[in-house]
């Protein structure tokens, strides 16, 4: 399996859709179960889901800005020859 740090922008937020979907579920069997600790671990599987559509959003950024720089230093390499 692929180590957490190094998915991309997208898998990340793959991820943490997926994580939302099952805290989701998970929060609303112990709600309809009256089991308070499934209830609370659905909630934080909730708040993991949130962090990685956090980390996708930051990846998606830093993606965006290197980007940007190698157009930028290909744009100088071009007006140097």
């Amino acid at each position: 399996m692929s180590d957490d740090r190094r998915d991309s922008g997208p898998e990340a937020g793959a991820k943490g859709v997926a994580e939302g979907m099952k805290g989701k579920l998970k929060e609303a069997a112990g709600a309809l179960t009256g089991n308070e600790e499934m209830k609370h671990e659905g909630a934080a599987q909730q708040e993991k889901a949130d962090a990685e559509r956090e980390v996708a959003r930051k990846k998606a950024e830093a993606e965006r800005a290197r980007a940007e720089v190698a157009a930028r230093e290909a744009e100088q390499r071009s007006h140097q020859d």
